[in-house]
């Protein structure tokens, strides 16, 4: 079998088994192509050049060519988590050819990825959320989607794809709920508080206004279905919203790399900050596992700390 066939039987495992996202796809999808990148570049054909990827075969997969690829991607400095999900990726997609009897070296069971480090959370305090939200404009239409924006994530927790997926239907205002689709191709619901919902149902009433003259025809599917839009009427990515968030922590004085990520930090932080369970800001927040979700009561100690040597008189 060659690799390229495997590769697309692997793709369908992972979109109809495993019912991933289409984001994760993908993620996998751009690892395992570098690989078999450099595993064509690496084998030379008759004409001593890269051979073709659709003629290499399953048999050219070892524990060797694995760790060459190690090292060359040592050469990129990518950060800890980029290396930890490229070792993921392809030992997912050797465990995948293992069970399925197309490779018969149990490559997986060599593969010993390196520890996670410690990762340093950026999240805002209550004073500066307040503050970035003051510092935009609503007299202008984008800054009126923007602060719908930036509300809704601080209000839900969501995450940036789930905010750029969202449509009109998963918004429930008269109940104060939206639905997002997230990891593990999963609804969940979340909450919308006074200040979201007031922020979403102005926006909702000057919306299609955003759109540029002809783009409104073109784009009619779109606008009908997804909330946050650009100027021509297609739904606002990723990128786009990490840069509207961004423009706003430095327009607001915010010395903090802060993403959308960030925000839904400070949403799981301020929450436990007020009193909230740990086990439902794991549901809010969509976490599978609870331990992803116990790296706030981390950040909680940690701010008790700064706060006990801050206020109290003997520390003076």
């Amino acid at each position: 079998m060659k690799i390229s066939e495997s590769f697309e039987l692997y793709l369908k495992y992972l979109k109809f088994e495993k019912n991933l996202t289409l984001n994760s796809i993908n993620s996998y999808k751009k690892d395992i192509r570098q690989f078999v990148d450099f595993i064509s570049r690496k084998n030379k054909n008759e004409e001593n050049e890269p051979k073709n990827k659709d003629e290499i075969e399953i048999s050219e997969l070892n524990l060797l060519n694995f760790r060459q690829f190690l090292k060359f991607i040592d050469n990129y400095k990518y950060s800890n988590n980029t290396i930890l999900r490229k070792y993921s990726s392809l030992c997912n997609y050797f465990k995948f050819l293992e069970n399925n009897g197309i490779i018969k070296e149990p490559l997986s069971q060599y593969i010993d990825p390196p520890k996670k480090q410690k990762r340093l959370y950026s999240f805002l305090s209550q004073r500066e959320i307040y503050r970035m939200l003051d510092c935009i404009d609503t007299s202008t239409l984008q800054g009126l989607r923007d602060r719908a924006i930036i509300e809704f994530i601080y209000s839900t927790g969501s995450r940036v794809s789930e905010v750029e997926n969202i449509k009109i239907p998963d918004i429930d205002i008269e109940n104060n709920e939206a639905k997002v689709f997230g990891k593990g191709r999963k609804y969940r619901i979340v909450y919308l508080n006074s200040e979201a919902r007031f922020w979403i149902v102005e926006y909702f009433k000057k919306r299609n206004e955003l759109i540029r003259g002809k783009s409104l025809k073109k784009n009619i599917n779109l606008i009908e279905k997804h909330v946050f839009l650009n100027c021509f009427g297609n739904k606002l990515s990723s990128r786009s919203i990490r840069t509207i968030v961004l423009k706003y922590a430095k327009k607001s004085g915010i010395d903090k790399k802060i993403s959308p990520h960030g925000i839904r930090h400070s949403f799981a932080t301020h929450l436990l900050q007020e009193g909230a369970g740990i086990r439902e800001i794991q549901e809010l927040l969509g976490h599978e596992n609870i331990s992803t979700t116990q790296i706030y009561t981390h950040l909680n100690i940690k701010k008790m700390r700064q706060d006990y040597e801050k206020y109290h008189p003997r520390e003076k």
